[in-house]
């Protein structure tokens, strides 16, 4: 009986219907990515086939410019390349990989103009261009020249009052430049930044001022020039009036006639206008004098450093002993003489 029982459930789980529902459970996944591998193949060949557009930025490179020449005129670094065909090829282009190279080999100075054509571009079959943009591309070339261009120095400001500029030197006074030869021949002259002379100081200095630079494809073997500014106080003479006269040196006293003289001193116009002489500063020097007298002597003065006299007037005073004061009669002894 138990036998029995067990044979017919085996025999039940062996039905048709059991079978196939065991089967569609366990591929079930296998089916589900068969099929969508299928709908992508279906989508990339119909997909990809369908024609589209695209625009291309291709780089243009110049080669082989020929030694001692220059493109002189700016010219376009990409070509934009409107191209059409299958979605899937034109997904597939790397833009940076895109170049064209110009060849420049054998050119002389003037103007080449090479024309952008379909041909020009390397890009996949089955890629069509409807569009260049430029569809051509023009280079000026020229031949490099070097020359010796002279330097003109810009000022602004002034001198600050009581000084005075001596000397103003540029070195050096030419530089050389280099670059294309029309540009080269139409430069006449270099500048300077501008020197503040509101700043310079007496004495001599030397300050490095940097060039203007020319514009274009001129290049300069230097940026900078050296100036040399010597600077000096401007120098005035002034008149002093009666001076009082000293008298030093002397082994006796001596008087000076006359006594109170004019100088005229000469020194910096800033600081002559503001000196004062002390009392002395003008004297005589009697020390080498012998004799009686009267001497004639030369006066001279104390200055400040940077001051000098110009003259005296006089030009000589004399120089006369003091006279000694006699003592005074007594009247009472004559009284009683007469008596």
């Amino acid at each position: 009986m138990k036998v029995v029982t067990k044979k017919r459930r085996l025999r039940r789980g062996d039905t048709p219907w059991h079978r196939l529902r065991a089967t569609s459970w366990s591929d079930a996944g296998t089916w589900a990515m068969a099929l969508v591998v299928a709908t992508g193949l279906w989508l990339l060949v119909n997909i990809g086939e369908r024609t589209s557009e695209r625009t291309l930025r291709v780089r243009l490179e110049p080669e082989n410019v020929p030694a001692g020449m220059i493109i002189v005129n700016p010219v376009p670094e990409y070509a934009e390349v409107r191209v059409s065909g299958s979605g899937l090829i034109l997904s597939s282009i790397d833009p940076k990989s895109l170049h064209t190279a110009l060849d420049l080999s054998g050119t002389k100075p003037g103007v080449l103009t090479f024309s952008l054509d379909p041909q020009t571009f390397e890009l996949p079959r089955k890629v069509e261009v409807t569009r260049i943009t430029p569809s051509q591309v023009t280079f000026h070339l020229d031949t490099v020249t070097k020359r010796s261009i002279p330097v003109r120095l810009e000022r602004t400001g002034e001198v600050p009052p009581g000084l005075r500029l001596q000397e103003l030197a540029l070195i050096p006074e030419k530089v050389h430049v280099s670059g294309p030869r029309a540009q080269i021949q139409a430069l006449q002259s270099l500048f300077t930044a501008p020197l503040d002379l509101s700043r310079l100081k007496p004495g001599t200095q030397q300050l490095d001022l940097g060039l203007t630079q020319p514009g274009g494809l001129v290049q300069l073997k230097t940026t900078e020039i050296r100036v040399r500014a010597v600077v000096e106080p401007v120098f005035a003479e002034r008149d002093f009036e009666d001076v009082k006269l000293a008298v030093r040196g002397a082994a006796r006293p001596l008087l000076a006639r006359p006594d109170s003289i004019k100088l005229v001193i000469r020194g910096p116009e800033a600081e002559l206008s503001a000196l004062e002489l002390s009392p002395g500063s003008a004297y005589v020097d009697a020390s080498g004098l012998e004799g009686q007298g009267p001497h004639k002597a030369k006066p001279e003065a104390e200055l400040p450093e940077g001051m000098s006299l110009v003259r005296t007037e006089p030009a000589l005073v004399a120089l006369e002993p003091v006279a000694e004061e006699q003592p005074a009669p007594n009247r009472s002894r004559d009284t009683e003489k007469k008596t």
